[in-house]
């Protein structure tokens, strides 16, 4: 239902979900058959989002699912899609990955000091949300939410090698410290889906309690431990990656959704969308047992999230509130809320 102000009124965890499917089928009515979509060279459109001075001298680019477009804060905003949902940005931090959510496509767009380059483009699955590089740069690994698929693609020739079958409704995706496997969050299937980078294969499924919805992961600096939110029940689960059982269960916020480490591995990060706010969890003391520090009201139904480069501050992009929130992560404090398009639904921070 519509509030008196227009904006929705948000009464369940998966509403972003929910909102997706319902913009993907307006699109699909205009734009015929997914697999016709085509993305354009990236064109840069009048609007551009603010830089506040807190981030001066910093890139950070943000996704719109409502608009399809890229922003560079402080610089560009470039139509790239019908709609647009994740970023991922390449070993070398020189190739910026967005996914084509309503084309069914992964784009990479070479990286300039002029903006954004002339992408490759490749047909992945269904709603490909996330995406994860391998250590070695070969390949890039995107969650296909609507197909119940990981698609393998070769960053050299930009083609699909393979397709992996896991749980339902694939979203977040992390890669171990040492490169080995990746861990899937399938929000649906309510499992962890573990991917063999070396063989390309699933290796296994870690069951998480009935009624769970895995959103977002993140691991423990060494890897020993995985962190999960879960989308309906406002929890956030701890993993042991060696068992890989589940080892406790930390109390968050309502809707929770997608998730960051600290490069110190000293602090987690959690989006929490019905809430309206940003968990903030200590690893110092006991890495199995995250200690909640601080609940940071952000706006409103908050999703993608960043560190800078310096860790200083965190990015978040706020869905149904049009705007952008930044941290500061010494004091957990809001210090600056940048204004966004329609639907701002991830952030990254390119060093």
């Amino acid at each position: 239902q519509m509030s008196g102000s227009g904006r929705m009124d948000c009464s369940q965890g998966l509403v972003r979900i929910t909102l997706l499917a319902m913009l993907l089928a307006t699109l699909a009515a205009c734009a015929g058959a997914p697999g016709q979509v085509d993305v354009p060279t990236p064109v840069a459109t009048p609007r551009a989002l603010a830089l506040p001075s807190v981030l001066a001298g910093m890139r950070l680019f943000v996704t719109d699912l409502a608009t399809g477009d890229v922003a560079e804060l402080g610089a560009h905003s470039y139509h790239v899609a019908e709609s647009v949902h994740g970023l991922g940005l390449s070993n070398d931090q020189r190739t910026l990955y967005v996914s084509d959510i309503a084309g069914g496509q992964l784009l990479a767009f070479p990286l300039t000091a002029a903006g954004l380059g002339t992408p490759h483009r490749v047909k992945v699955g269904i709603q490909p949300v996330h995406m994860a590089q391998t250590r070695d740069g070969r390949a890039i690994y995107v969650t296909n939410f609507g197909a119940a698929s990981v698609s393998v693609v070769d960053a050299t020739s930009w083609r699909v090698m393979t397709t992996i079958a896991v749980p339902a409704s694939p979203h977040g995706i992390a890669l171990a410290p040492d490169g080995r496997y990746l861990y899937v969050a399938c929000v649906n299937g309510g499992a962890i889906a573990i991917i063999d980078t070396t063989t390309q294969l699933l290796a296994g499924q870690i069951a998480l309690p009935p009624g769970a919805h895995p959103y977002g992961v993140a691991l423990s600096r060494d890897g020993r431990y995985l962190y999960v939110p879960d989308n309906f029940a406002g929890r956030l689960f701890t993993i042991d990656t060696a068992t890989r059982q589940l080892i406790g269960e930390t109390p968050i916020g309502q809707a929770a959704a997608l998730i960051i480490r600290s490069s110190d591995g000293n602090t987690l990060y959690v989006t929490n969308g019905r809430s309206g706010t940003v968990s903030v969890l200590d690893l110092r003391a006991d890495p199995a047992h995250p200690r909640p520090q601080a609940t940071v009201r952000v706006g409103l139904f908050p999703h993608g999230l960043t560190l800078t480069p310096d860790g200083r501050y965190l990015v978040v992009a706020n869905n149904l509130g049009d705007s952008l929130s930044v941290i500061a992560t010494a004091s957990d404090q809001v210090v600056a809320t940048i204004a966004g398009e329609r639907y701002p639904n991830d952030v990254i921070a390119v060093p």
